[in-house]
């Protein structure tokens, strides 16, 4: 394996500068949230957990501000999803099994909801195209 400390130290960089950036941008936020998780990734590949728990904390702190004012964008949805599956792992590792279960049963809700909403979706604009159909016709 490469140089962790080099990769991390490249990312708190990312961090630092992404964070002096505007938030309404969700390209921006995106990049933010990520830099966040992959230091969180190398942390918890050199075994150092509760720093791993910390940024992907931060992760999901940004990426639910994010959601606040689209939630609608299903990236946005999975986003949070990956960022409370990362937590969880984390507090199973570390014993906290109840803490685990839920964050990976809201990450579940999440996903499912979303599945249901594209569902949905299809259902719709299939019926939308039906009835054109015949008003075409």
């Amino acid at each position: 394996m490469g140089d962790s400390a080099s990769a991390i130290n490249y990312f708190e960089e990312s961090v630092e500068f992404l964070t002096k950036l505007p938030t309404d941008d969700l390209e921006i936020t995106h990049a933010l949230s990520v830099s966040l998780n992959k230091i969180g990734d190398l942390k918890y590949y050199d075994g150092d957990l509760q720093a791993a728990r910390s940024y992907y904390l931060r992760s999901l702190g940004v990426r639910r501000d994010v959601i606040k004012n689209n939630s609608g964008v299903a990236s946005q949805v999975i986003d949070i999803a990956v960022s409370l599956a990362k937590v969880a792992d984390v507090d199973r590792i570390l014993g906290k099994d109840d803490e685990a279960i839920d964050g990976f049963q809201e990450a579940i809700k999440l996903l499912r909801r979303l599945s249901v909403l594209a569902f949905l979706r299809t259902q719709l604009e299939e019926k939308q195209s039906k009835a054109t159909a015949r008003l075409v016709s």
